[in-house]
């Protein structure tokens, strides 16, 4: 496959990669002297590489997997080895109309290994999540979400409902607010000052942070209802997310709350995982259909010949591994059993989240209750730079020299693509959170200020949900109200989370034929 997918994008690599090689003998009677040789500037000799070798990688994967290669043809044709890959992918990928990103996730990473540490749960950080709220008529506060389990965050004493209005002693305004708030995401240490006065400084670890948040059983009258917290699908949740619902079943719970308000994505295996526990255990027996892939029309048409299957079916064995090294789990005994299903979903409900819900539509009945989910409807795959070279080494050599092949190593090393390769869809075609997400059937907005905890009855979002399963709330806690002070200027929360909006596809996960 490897190659076949090389052959058709030779000419667009030998585009980039073109020297006349002057004629063996020179038979000019008179040649033109040498012309001086100017010193190269090793900075700029080694920058130009970089894009020269960066780009033949990545102008190659994205006219061999994007989505929409058809539709930024002209786009790919223009492609340069002098462009600044990182901008080049930004300004050609999939828009509409206005000029405004319908694709707003490939991107060329000069980090792959930080990347992918951010994808896989395991990073530098301060162990937090936030919205940002208007605070004063002028500023704006971060309003802190969750903290994960053992964080510094946690550990500073830091907890959902906290309103920070000072980043390192600045305050956020809509002027300041881009300038400031990165520091809340990335850096070494943080100094953050609270609403009440005082203050807290955190200092950043690398930790892995565990997505299963929080899970615990409602007695609701005769039935018992399980709540999940799930904030991303990691690989290394898979095994938690296992014994979670061996615990559920276990409990006798019949319907679930599954939060997944602040669940940006992840992996596609996780999303197969927890489906094969969630859907009606008949189904999964049984092996049928959980989704579809819809490729671009080179690869379906390559995947049609080639007798390739690009659905995916439930499952009770995983690979969490590669082909070489596997790693397989079971969800066997893991099936809860559920008779109903409702989901937590907001804004910041994304991707693997999406699919998740969307995949298990025709099988189960579920009730959304929340906000609008965001509305990412497409998967991607991770691709390193020096992995395209070692690769595709025999077809390049062929195409560029033995030498391009050890250079393009060298300077694309730690150098990614992450692409858009395909849309998701149920087992009948249907995407339904294409292209402005879910709609919720029951419509109640998240509110971290008012301080109350996550897993309380009495939270907002989970009070009502809880109301539809037939739970006897106790009278609600006092509310502390919004910060949101500025009537008719709503102030959106950007994703800020380095995997939000992810529905990442491994390589090793791409279509296999049908020899099952």
């Amino acid at each position: 496959m490897k190659k076949f997918w090389i052959a058709l994008s030779a000419a667009l690599c030998l585009c980039l990669y073109s020297c006349e090689k002057p004629p063996l003998n020179n038979t000019d009677p008179d040649p033109e002297p040498e012309p001086a040789v100017t010193p190269v500037d090793p900075s700029a000799e080694e920058k130009a590489n970089t894009y020269k070798y960066v780009n033949i990688f990545a102008s190659n994967y994205m006219d061999m997997y994007y989505l929409w290669n058809k539709e930024i043809a002209s786009g790919l044709k223009s492609w340069k080895e002098t462009d600044d890959p990182i901008e080049k992918v930004r300004k050609i990928r999939y828009k509409d109309s206005k000029g405004d990103d319908i694709d707003r996730w490939t991107m060329v990473t000069d980090d792959y290994e930080g990347f992918f540490g951010s994808i896989s749960g395991t990073q530098k950080t301060y162990g937090f999540d936030w919205v940002p709220a208007w605070y004063t008529k002028t500023t704006i506060c971060a309003v802190v979400t969750y903290t994960y389990a053992g964080s510094p965050a946690q550990k500073a004493g830091l907890k959902r409902g906290d309103l920070i209005v000072t980043v390192n002693g600045r305050e956020m305004t809509e002027q300041s607010y881009s300038s400031v708030y990165p520091a809340l995401i990335s850096g070494d240490t943080v100094t953050v000052g609270l609403s009440d006065g005082s203050s807290k400084t955190i200092t950043a670890k690398t930790m892995y942070e565990d997505p299963v948040l929080l899970s615990k059983v409602f007695d609701c009258g005769a039935k018992k209802v399980g709540y999940l917290v799930y904030t991303s699908f990691t690989l290394d949740s898979c095994k938690d997310l296992v014994e979670v619902c061996k615990s559920f079943k276990a409990a006798g719970v019949s319907e679930l709350i599954l939060d997944l308000r602040y669940n940006g994505g992840g992996f596609v295996i996780t999303e197969q995982v927890l489906a094969s526990m969630l859907a009606p255990e008949a189904e999964v027996t049984a092996g049928s259909v959980l989704s579809t892939e819809v490729y671009n029309a080179d690869l379906t048409k390559y995947y049609k010949q080639s007798d390739v299957d690009t659905n995916t079916y439930f499952s009770t064995k995983f690979n969490l591994g590669s082909k070489d090294n596997p790693d397989w789990l079971s969800t066997e005994g893991a099936n809860i059993g559920l008779d109903k299903l409702y989901a937590i979903v907001d804004s910041g409900t994304a991707s693997a989240s999406e699919a998740v819900l969307c995949d298990l539509y025709p099988y189960m009945d579920i009730t959304l209750v929340g906000g609008q989910t965001h509305g990412k409807f497409c998967s991607g795959i991770p691709l390193e730079g020096e992995e395209f070279y070692i690769d595709y080494a025999d077809v390049l050599t062929e195409q560029m020299g033995a030498s391009s092949v050890v250079a393009g190593k060298k300077y694309a090393k730690n150098w990614g693509l992450y692409v858009m390769i395909s849309r998701f869809a149920d087992k009948n075609g249907e995407t339904r959170c294409m292209p402005n997400g879910l709609t919720p059937d029951v419509e109640v907005e998240d509110s971290p200020w008012d301080g109350t905890q996550l897993g309380s009855p009495k939270e907002t979002m989970l009070a009502e949900a809880l109301k539809l399963c037939g739970y006897k709330a106790a009278a609600p806690a006092a509310r502390r109200s919004s910060p949101v002070l500025q009537s008719g200027k709503r102030l959106e929360a950007e994703p800020h989370r380095p995997d939000f909006g992810l529905r990442i596809l491994m390589p090793e996960q791409l279509p296999n034929r049908k020899d099952r």
